[in-house]
């Protein structure tokens, strides 16, 4: 025994210290975010700007109909709260971030508090407290100014208090106690005013109150449901709809079931183990007829969970579910596995989860830290991403600021951090109106008309944003489709593509079959005619095409666009045959009627010889070699200039 007990030990210590190790890890991103200055997450920017609107008194809920378009899509309590903070901590990210990060510290003691009371054991709450704290949802979030965590402090203190509530001894009517009730209805509403999405705490309350004292439910119900309304058709009456637009119009996002079965996925595949051995706990507490708060949370947080298909949604939509199963994943290590200092008292617990699992109950000391390192391992998380992240990103940021400084107009940004930060408006909601353009709710003819008139002195995407439009779906398909087509890119900054207005010198139409047509073309020289010349040699012998293209259908086949330089009599002299964009958009990614700017390098001896030469283009199936065919021609192939030399 005493082998076992040594061995146990050592285990315990290796979880402690693991344990610990997450901690700061979370710790550390969270101060290297209150630091940096630059957006860390796609949402920061946005957010960051509205909390900048409500500081100088500006509205941030409208209509659809006019600038700026954008309206946010988070009701005020943390944008308020930000706000306030600015004049202490500036008007960037510091304030906000702050605010997050004490929100997850606040769960977390929320969570170590109600462990410890229920168990009296101070190790099964700290074990809980930091399996939240040392997860990876918790370290991917912490060092944001989201909305998410501030939220959930709010939605999980109002669980607390009513959990505070509910352990009172039941007393006359007369002496109910009005303190907690006003509390955790504040709490409930706050964090409905911070994250419309957080009703899976104030349901449980309700659920937990109807089983306790049906009146005092129906009060509750009655009172936030008054308040709430109240505040909603305020805001909405002073926003004329804008609150409604931004809250219930622009957040009607569509719903992928395959969206929800990965990130379920990913949640049940990072937290198995915690994952049931709450499981094992809330059961156990449901047979001992312990039904509570706690336990309608468990169960209304992880129904809550379907709403993680909505688009947008991620590791912030699984905050609840985790914190709850934190809970009872304390309950369960208190019961069946306690330090062995912590055995003697849980004693009561123990008998149910006996009768439950003899072999585990023998075998407690050593399975469970047995399983929580398990656990462990599957937290793993390489903070090198982000920091090296973070290392490539500052620069980018700093070069990015000192285009933007000296860039005059409207400028659409994916990144709308680095507008909000570089003092510029944000007049486009990417994610906001590419959600309305894909619903139906918006034309786009602003968007749309800006980028065919060049009104737009920069466009900026991220890297891969145009190759895979749908992944976040921040832009549409019309949108990618209408920049190829008027713009191209000039700059490289990072992980920023950065696009400016380039009109076609040749407007040429060629149709492929029914598959791909030629919109237009431009050509780096503007001629043939300098190279190789004895009186102007150029350094370089490299000629560039650029060709816009346009899918007429969707392609079920991948083609090959090719690009000759050919003799007069068919020879060839160059060419430059290859997929679209080097491969990574093939067309069978492309949509019916996307047009995509790709640009062919043509590399030519540096002496031409006296002679006629064809400029000639078209497309072939890349696995069988035939050519798409060309009316009138007789090698399918469209003639883009010809030239004597």
């Amino acid at each position: 025994m005493g082998e076992m007990n040594s061995l146990t030990r050592l285990l315990w210590l290796v979880v402690w210290l693991g344990l610990l190790a997450y901690l700061a890890l979370t710790l550390w991103l969270g101060v290297v975010g209150l630091t940096y200055p630059y957006q860390l997450d796609y949402g920061e920017g946005i957010v960051l700007w509205f909390a900048q609107q409500i500081a100088r008194g500006q509205p941030i809920y409208k209509g659809l109909a006019d600038l700026p378009y954008a309206s946010s899509n988070y009701p005020p309590v943390a944008l308020i709260l930000s706000a306030v903070l600015m004049p202490l901590f500036g008007d960037g990210y510091l304030g906000g971030r702050l605010l997050n990060f004490a929100s997850a510290l606040i769960v977390a003691a929320l969570i170590f508090r109600i462990v410890h009371t229920e168990t009296r054991n101070r190790r099964a709450g700290a074990l809980s407290a930091l399996f939240f704290l040392g997860s990876p949802y918790i370290f991917h979030w912490i060092p944001l100014f989201r909305v998410d965590l501030i939220g959930l402090a709010f939605a999980f203190g109002g669980v607390y208090l009513v959990w505070r509530f509910d352990r009172r001894p039941m007393i006359d009517d007369r002496r109910i106690p009005a303190f907690y009730f006003c509390l955790f209805t504040f709490a409930f509403l706050l964090a409905l005013y911070t994250k419309h999405s957080l009703f899976a705490a104030p349901l449980a309350a309700f659920l937990a109150l109807w089983l306790r004292d049906r009146r005092r439910a129906v009060v509750f119900a009655s009172a936030l449901g008054a308040l709430g309304g109240a505040i909603y058709l305020a805001l909405d009456r002073v926003t004329r709809g804008g609150f409604t637009f931004g809250i219930v119009e622009s957040n009607a996002t569509v719903f992928l079931p395959e969206q929800l079965g990965a990130l379920a996925q990913n949640f049940v595949g990072t937290f198995p183990i915690l994952l049931l051995l709450a499981l094992w706990g809330w059961v156990a507490r449901i047979r001992a007829k312990r039904i509570g708060v706690l336990e309608w949370y468990a169960v209304t947080a992880f129904a809550a969970l379907a709403m993680s298909g909505r688009v947008g949604a991620w590791e912030n939509y699984f905050f609840e579910a985790l914190a709850i199963a934190c809970v009872f994943l304390g309950f369960q290590i208190s019961a069946v596995g306690g330090q062995p200092s912590a055995v003697s008292r849980q004693r009561s617990a123990v008998r149910f989860a006996i009768r439950n699992s003899q072999f585990l109950i023998r075998n407690s000391q050593f399975a469970i830290p047995t399983l929580l390192l398990l656990q462990l391992v599957l937290l793993w998380h390489d903070p090198r991403v982000a920091a090296d992240l973070i290392a490539r990103d500052f620069p980018a940021n700093q070069e990015l600021a000192r285009v933007l400084a000296r860039t005059s107009g409207t400028i659409i940004s994916e990144d709308m951090g680095a507008l909000a930060t570089s003092g510029k408006p944000i007049e486009y909601y990417t994610f906001q109106y590419s959600s309305l353009a894909r619903s139906g709710k918006w034309d786009q003819h602003w968007e749309l008309n800006g980028l065919r008139a060049g009104a737009f002195p920069l466009v900026i995407l991220e890297r891969g944003t145009r190759e895979d439009v749908e992944h976040y779906r921040r832009f549409t398909r019309e949108f990618v489709s209408a920049l190829d087509r008027h713009y191209a890119p000039t700059q490289t900054i990072g992980k920023y593509v950065l696009y400016a207005p380039a009109p076609l010198a040749h407007l040429q139409s060629a149709e492929f079959g029914d598959a791909l047509a030629l919109i237009g073309w431009s050509a780096q020289p503007s001629n043939f005619q300098s190279f190789g010349t004895a009186q102007d040699r150029l350094p370089t012998s490299n000629f560039q095409i650029t060709i816009v293209w346009q899918a007429r259908r969707a392609l079920p086949r991948r083609y090959t666009a090719f690009v000759h330089l050919e003799t007069g009599d068919g020879g060839k002299v160059t060419q430059d045959d290859r997929e679209p964009l080097g491969g990574i958009y093939p067309t069978t990614r492309w949509a019916a009627n996307e047009m995509v700017r790709d640009v062919y390098a043509l590399n030519l001896p540096r002496e031409l010889a006296p002679g006629k030469y064809v400029l000639r283009v078209g497309w072939y199936d890349t696995e069988t070699g035939d050519r798409l065919p060309v009316a009138g021609s007789a090698d399918d192939a469209v003639v883009l200039m010809t030239f004597e030399k």
